[in-house]
């Protein structure tokens, strides 16, 4: 318990309550005829980016039609029978495989059930159209909420992990300068993992703005910051012990306020050591001039 912190709801937290509670107003006012389903079908669209929220409302409408239709032929053939159950079931899973839309499988399913089952009406045309209906609002609830509701600033946070990347990889090589050991990477990596998944959001997410941006610049700022990991990585697998040459050593003094005093530096003793050492700090230096002014 002692290590037990207490964090403040994130947005993503914050909308999914907000899209809910727009759903149960709604339903105050008789427009959808079962608020339930309007609901979790807003609660299951809250996703980090709009595009993620329409998507996964498609592919709930989607699943939710077929399920419906499925469910409504099968009960005029013969309702609650377990032979036709199991193969209600087994024929929306075919159809949502041959349509491929099988991220539309569960709901559909469910849909299924509920209609050929018996549960919420004696007439499944109408239930099957009420479900249509609810999945349809709840589903547009949660995407406008996602649209209109405090949208993540992805260009900032891009901009703000590509400093931690930066200042991550001056404490590492200057480590590996000054201690002359090879250090760990490993937090170098998840940073750069971190950057990639909110440029696939930032990019997710510039589909559905009017800003203009660069993202081709984006992306080759993303590569420096690999081909820095990627250096590290190969000056992680050198055995014998290197000493940088003079021109890295001034270049590393620039780099630096304060650089070690007991640093070796020995010309022509460690040519790939001192090849990647330059590479790694022309990459820093490079992304310390981005400015998010200019469209990173």
């Amino acid at each position: 318990m002692e290590n037990l912190k207490l964090h403040k709801p994130g947005m993503r937290n914050i909308k999914t309550g907000i899209g809910v509670m727009i759903c149960v107003l709604v339903g105050y006012l008789n427009i959808i005829d079962n608020t339930l389903f309007a609901a979790v079908a807003c609660i299951v669209c809250m996703q980090t980016t709009v595009k993620g929220s329409l998507t996964v409302g498609l592919n709930r409408l989607k699943g939710t039609f077929i399920g419906g239709l499925i469910g409504f032929i099968f009960v005029l053939i013969h309702p609650g029978s377990p032979i036709l159950s199991c193969l209600g079931i087994i024929t929306t899973i075919y159809i949502c495989n041959v349509l491929k839309i099988n991220n539309s499988i569960t709901i559909a399913c469910v849909v299924y059930c509920s209609i050929y089952l018996g549960i919420g009406t004696n007439s499944p045309l109408e239930y099957s159209i009420h479900r249509i209906i609810d999945t349809s609002i709840g589903v547009v609830i949660g995407v406008c909420v996602n649209y209109f509701i405090y949208r993540p600033n992805y260009l900032n946070r891009i901009y703000n992990e590509i400093r931690e990347i930066e200042n991550t990889s001056i404490k590492l090589l200057k480590s590996e300068i000054e201690k002359g050991t090879h250090v760990d990477i490993s937090s170098l990596k998840t940073e750069i993992t971190k950057l990639e998944g909110l440029y696939k959001n930032f990019l997710d997410e510039l589909e559905y703005s009017s800003d203009e941006v660069d993202n081709k610049s984006i992306n080759r700022t993303i590569n420096k910051c690999k081909q820095i990991y990627l250096h590290l990585q190969v000056l992680e697998h050198m055995k014998d012990k290197c000493y940088l040459n003079k021109e890295n050593y001034i270049k590393s003094k620039n780099l630096y306020d304060k650089l070690d005093k007991n640093v070796e530096v020995k010309e022509d003793v460690s040519p790939v050591y001192n090849y990647h050492i330059s590479m790694i700090i022309e990459r820093i230096n490079e992304i310390h001039e981005i400015e998010v002014d200019d469209n990173i």
